[in-house]
């Protein structure tokens, strides 16, 4: 995930808050209320768990096995979920399913606010959650099953696993995050024919990064779907003039010109 993001947060560390009020501009129903409801109910349940006479590991598996077994976090299985819903970070805390970036935030919200030094890292171009123990002891968990892998580097391992755990220590920006889970949300929603929702997400992106012809190109995509022709043609423009040598402009540009065509030929 790179970008070139504008976006700065007034807070330390709120990746779920800001995210699940960005996505509060689409999804009408979200009660911001009842999600810091639910986080805190979790949170209780969860620091029960917690024993100052056990080992940080020790506490991280049993605060795991609350979270999977208990409070049955997971993906969405055999349900047949919609993909929009699945990547929603509100929808995966109230309910408990999601996907694997939606997940991440979550689980990796409630870690840190019990104390546990979790963050989000790319791992061979997937999302990975990881738990950093100490300097040399990580956590990589799948935030889909619960599953666990335990890396240590020591001065007898090999020097490829020690710079793999260097590696897995990398944390992904907050801000990156953010636009990949709107981005993912945006698509799911165009895929799904949501294009109100789409709109407005497309346009929260467009807030965040003003001048990334994309964003410019997708709501032109999005407004066309709509039958907003003029506006979409606009953003077209735009994209065109940003990005001649796109295929994706090249096409549009040729479907504008087809278009503008056609009516001349009925007038």
């Amino acid at each position: 995930m790179s970008a070139n993001w504008l976006y700065e947060s007034d807070e330390p560390d709120d990746l779920l808050e800001q995210i699940v009020t960005l996505e509060k501009k689409w999804q009408g129903s979200i009660e911001i209320d009842s999600v810091h409801e639910q986080i805190n109910e979790h949170l209780a349940l969860l620091s029960t768990k917690l024993d100052s006479n056990k080992s940080r590991l020790q506490n991280l598996y049993a605060v795991i096995d609350v979270l999977y077994d208990e409070l049955a976090f997971s993906g969405a299985g055999l349900q047949l979920l919609p993909e929009s819903s699945l990547n929603n970070v509100s929808f995966c805390l109230m309910y408990r399913t999601g996907n694997q970036l939606s997940m991440s935030v979550v689980i990796r919200h409630l870690l840190k606010k019990l104390g546990l030094n979790a963050f989000i890292a790319e791992l061979n171009s997937e999302i990975a959650l990881v738990v950093k123990l100490s300097n040399s002891e990580l956590i990589v968990m799948d935030v889909i099953t619960g599953a666990t892998e335990y890396l240590i580097s020591s001065d007898d391992v090999k020097t490829s696993l020690v710079n793999e755990i260097a590696s897995f220590a990398k944390e992904v920006p907050n801000e990156e995050i953010i636009k990949e889970v709107l981005t993912e949300q945006k698509l799911a929603c165009l895929e799904e024919g949501l294009f109100n929702q789409a709109l407005l997400c497309v346009e929260t992106l467009m807030d965040l990064l003003p001048e990334d012809p994309y964003e410019r190109r997708d709501r032109g995509l999005v407004l066309q779907q709509l039958d907003c022709a003029h506006w979409a043609k606009d953003d077209f423009d735009y994209f065109i003039k940003a990005c001649p040598n796109d295929p994706m402009a090249m096409f549009i540009k040729l479907q504008l010109e087809e278009t503008a065509l056609l009516q001349q030929t009925i007038h």
